[in-house]
């Protein structure tokens, strides 16, 4: 199931409302098998060769637009409705990411992350970042906190204009990083 055409976001068509034909790919992908769901989603998905990210699932604007009539498409009467759903996040990006930190850190606290977002032209920070701890299964110390292990992190771009492959780039405490790619081009 291919959606009607490819395209880097549903912003490049000037601000205009989306198309009968991707509100009704969405309502289709949403409305399809769990095989053709999860067939779709995947290729959102990708693992990353640092081994402190275990995986990074992107969200575009059409991935939004699935993800929103996964949920609330029985309630859109037509493209006015799926684009009312989508305005909150019109132009933006959206990546999750599952980190780890490396074991000899024991944080027993949150650490600083700084999310960005690079291509060959430019580096963007994120507009917006969610952090979920990842606590680790033993107390790290005598006080009965656990270890934080990880994070789950979800941070929000202005969507690329090019269409092309990115870095994530996410600092922890300002001493390492860990990066990601994110193929744009790859995806629907």
């Amino acid at each position: 199931m291919a959606p009607p055409r490819r395209q880097a976001g549903l912003a490049e068509a000037g601000g205009a409302l989306p198309g009968d034909g991707l509100v009704e790919f969405a309502l289709r992908v949403a409305r399809g098998s769990t095989a053709e769901r999860v067939a779709f989603h995947a290729g959102y998905r990708s693992a990353s060769a640092d081994p402190g990210v275990d995986h990074v699932s992107v969200i575009t604007e059409l991935r939004r637009l699935v993800l929103l009539a996964e949920t609330h498409g029985g309630e859109w009467r037509d493209a006015r409705a799926a684009a009312e759903a989508l305005a909150p996040h019109r132009g933006r990006l959206t990546v999750e990411a599952r980190i780890r930190f490396h074991p000899k850190n024991g944080y027993t606290s949150l650490p600083r992350l700084d999310v960005h977002l690079g291509s060959t032209f430019a580096v963007q920070p994120a507009l917006e970042v969610r952090i979920e701890p990842v606590d680790g299964p033993e107390p790290a110390a005598q006080d009965d906190h656990r270890a934080i292990v990880g994070a789950v992190v979800e941070a929000t771009f202005t969507a690329p204009v090019a269409r092309t492959v990115h870095t994530l780039v996410v600092y922890v405490d300002n001493v390492y990083m860990l990066l990601a790619t994110i193929d744009l081009t790859r995806m629907p």
